[in-house]
Order: C-alpha cells, then sequence, then structure tokens
C-alpha cells in the first residue's frame, strides 16, 4: 500500500466513527420539534472530468424530539443506480459544501477535476446519519449500496423515511449538511473502475458526491 493510500485509510476510518465518538460526549437536552429545509446544489467539478454532471435537488426534514422524518428528491442522476445519502458534518463546529479548490494539490487534493469524498470532508465533515431505505441509519451503513436508494430511469430518486437519530446531532441539525454520492463517469450504466480510496469495497463512482445543501 502506497503511503497516500495508508493515509486515505486512516482518514477513511474517520469516516465511520465520527458519529460514534460525538454519541458518547455529555448529554444536551433534546432538541425541540422543527422542521428544516435543504436546497441541493451540484459538487464543483471540472465538466471535462465528469461529462457535465448536473445534479440539483431538495429536501424537507421534519424533526420531533430524536424522530427525523425525511422527504428527499433530486434529479441530473446517474439512471438506474443506487446513490448514497447521507448527513454530514462535524458537530459544534462550522461546516460547509467544499469548492472545487478541495481537488488542488495544495489543499491535499489530486487535482484530476472531480471532488472525491475525501477531499469534500474537509468542509463538510465526516458521516453521521445515512439515509438508507431500511435497517441502519448510523455511520456504519454509510456505504452500503445495497440499501441506498435507486435512482430512475431518467436519474430522478424520491426518498421518504421516518427513523431516530442520536440526541446531539438533533440538536445541531440546522449545523449540518446533506450530501448525495455516486456517478457513473464512464457512461457503462454501471459502478466499475478505479477502486475508492476509501477502502471500503466499493468503486470511487459510488462514493463521489455529487450534491451538497446545508439543513436549514
Amino acid at each position: 500500500m502506497s503511503k497516500k493510500s495508508k493515509i486515505y485509510a486512516g482518514v477513511a476510518s474517520l469516516l465511520l466513527v465520527g458519529a460514534a465518538t460525538v454519541a458518547v460526549a455529555a448529554p444536551v437536552v433534546a432538541a425541540p420539534p422543527g422542521s428544516f429545509s435543504v436546497s441541493l446544489s451540484p459538487i464543483p467539478h471540472d465538466p471535462a472530468a465528469d461529462g457535465g454532471s448536473n445534479v440539483t435537488g431538495s429536501s424537507t426534514l421534519g424533526l420531533q424530539g430524536t424522530r427525523l422524518t425525511v422527504n428527499l428528491t433530486a434529479s441530473g442522476l446517474s439512471p438506474n443506480l443506487p446513490h448514497l445519502t447521507h448527513i454530514h458534518g462535524v458537530l459544534q463546529a462550522r461546516n460547509e459544501c467544499p469548492t472545487l479548490a478541495a481537488d488542488k494539490p495544495r489543499n491535499g487534493g489530486d487535482g484530476n477535476g472531480l471532488i472525491d469524498t475525501l477531499e469534500g470532508q474537509p468542509a463538510y465533515g465526516p458521516i453521521l446519519v445515512t439515509f438508507s431505505t431500511r435497517g441502519d441509519t448510523s455511520a456504519a451503513a454509510g456505504f452500503k449500496l445495497s440499501t441506498a436508494s435507486v435512482a430512475d430511469a431518467a436519474g430522478n430518486l424520491t426518498y421518504s423515511r421516518t427513523f431516530k437519530i442520536p440526541q446531539k446531532i438533533a440538536a445541531e441539525l440546522s449545523d449540518l449538511h446533506v450530501v448525495v454520492h455516486g456517478l457513473d463517469l464512464n457512461g457503462s450504466h454501471a459502478y466499475d473502475g478505479e477502486e475508492s480510496s476509501l477502502g471500503m469495497g466499493i468503486p470511487l463512482e459510488a462514493e463521489l458526491p455529487v450534491a451538497c445543501g446545508p439543513i436549514n
């Protein structure tokens, strides 16, 4: 394993333990009932590197205590493929969607015109909640393609589910972000090619962030 791969693998492990780390912090007061909205915009990219991907969408989040109801729609996605979707963030810290500067070598990027999960992570933080269609919704399910929502033949995706989230995440929901992943770069109608540097056994195409939006 190269030195860069070892670094990536180490950072990838933080994506999975981020939520667990904050979950054991001192108890906080439960978040009051509330409604939140998200406007999803494309992750900045070089059109020549990804064929001009332009994913947009929106989401509403209804919170009652620690019970979260999510309704999300997105368009412009790779058709007939699963799209991992998460709440990302660092609790008690500023979070934002990445700019194209995240891909620059001076900022630790590889300069290939695409922002992968690791390059975007300094801006929007680790996975805290997974928008899975069934079962686990924690960070541990973050890269489980079998439970991710699948876009239709036109590249449209609709997701709706109610589930519980950790109290501390509920209390800081408005400081976090929703990120949608997945892009068929080579037009093969499958996620294939180069393996992700995350070391999660999935292709790079499956974990590429394609849209991001702050929770307001």
